[in-house]
């Protein structure tokens, strides 16, 4: 199964100001991707940052991923910044 998963307030918090340096990792919600992934899961990191702002996240975004023991395949920028998604197959971290 390819799974993508959100990135900021799902596998970390991160400050309404967006400053990304100060995101801080949620340990449970990593484990239970990386669970996923070692049952033998495709693990796709998709994230919205500077999706509005142009900005490249990319290396932050990778390193904090590595140094926060994320166990994935690819990571993916580019997600569009919406307030509401609507899907027949979409689940919070909540509900895992």
């Amino acid at each position: 199964m390819n799974i993508y998963v959100d990135i900021d307030e799902t596998i970390c918090e991160t400050p309404i100001s967006r400053n990304y340096n100060e995101s801080t990792p949620i340990k449970a919600n990593i484990k239970k991707i990386n669970k996923f992934y070692a049952d033998g899961h495709i693990i796709i990191y998709w994230t919205a940052r500077g999706t509005t702002t142009g900005l490249d996240w990319f290396g932050l975004t990778k390193t904090q991923l590595d140094n926060w023991g994320c166990k994935y395949h690819k990571l993916k920028m580019g997600k569009p910044a919406y307030d509401l998604l609507i899907c027949d197959k979409t689940k919070r971290i909540e509900e895992l």
